[in-house]
């Protein structure tokens, strides 16, 4: 049985659906939210600017069918966008099978799908707008609201909203000591990170954190010792703190039962 309550032979194919129809919807976001485009609208092929057919917009099953190129000029298409597709859905997965209750899946599936697609803006851009990150902080707090009438967790707000200021603060005092080195797109995108972490246990808070450090800094290092970064070269850090926020729920029980 899944962590909601749901057989997943019974609702395998569905979840599947909505997991990868998430990873079309972040590549999206990707390609036009930076170009502060409406996301209305069909997609084009970025090279010969043709509208994509509905049976050629299906993740993954489509880029398999053409075989990786365009239908109408035969350029390649990029690998990003099955790869974008498969990761959002292993997120839903996680999402389905790791939390109890509709309300905390949908908070935590919303933080993963807006997550995946802030990091890959700013691993492009070196940005995270702040309409995704507005959009992420919003979806989030009103959906762990819905699930805090819903199942009378009154008493995990509390831990959310002091999570939530606390690290918001703490990143918005690594950019003054930075002097801008932590950008501000970092410090509101703490916010939602602390909201939902806090939401879900306190100290995952303090592991998530700890996690994008490590992470941040060891790939650092390995990028300057194979030479294709320097240390006054710019390393986006949005995408570090979301992946420490990603593994913080499932790490920081193993850690808490070893240290205490």
């Amino acid at each position: 049985m899944s962590a909601i309550g749901l057989a997943p032979h019974n609702f395998l194919l569905s979840w599947i659906a909505i997991g990868l129809a998430c990873g079309s919807f972040v590549t999206v976001l990707v390609a036009r939210i930076p170009e502060r485009k409406g996301i209305q609208g069909r997609s084009q092929c970025i090279s010969c600017k043709a509208t994509i057919q509905v049976r050629d917009n299906i993740p993954v099953v489509s880029y398999l069918l053409l075989k990786g190129k365009c239908r109408f000029c035969k350029v390649p298409i990029s690998m990003r966008y099955p790869l974008t597709e498969l990761a959002a859905l292993l997120l839903v997965a996680v999402a389905v099978e790791s939390f109890q209750g509709w309300w905390k899946v949908l908070a935590w599936v919303v933080f993963s799908v807006l997550g995946l697609a802030l990091a890959i803006i700013d691993l492009q851009t070196h940005r995270l707008p702040n309409v995704l990150t507005a959009w992420l902080f919003g979806l989030v707090a009103a959906l762990l609201l819905g699930d805090i009438l819903a199942n009378h967790h009154a008493d995990r707000i509390k831990m959310a909203v002091i999570s939530s200021v606390a690290l918001t603060f703490f990143y918005f005092l690594l950019n003054i000591i930075s002097r801008g080195g932590m950008g501000m797109g970092d410090v509101k995108l703490a916010a939602s990170i602390g909201l939902i972490l806090g939401y879900i246990n306190g100290s995952s808070v303090i592991v998530g954190t700890f996690c994008g450090f490590f992470f941040g800094s060891t790939i650092s290092v390995m990028l300057m010792a194979t030479g294709r970064a320097t240390r006054k070269s710019q390393i986006p850090f949005g995408p570090f703190m979301l992946l420490g926020a990603f593994v913080a729920p499932w790490l920081t029980p193993h850690l808490v039962s070893i240290f205490l």
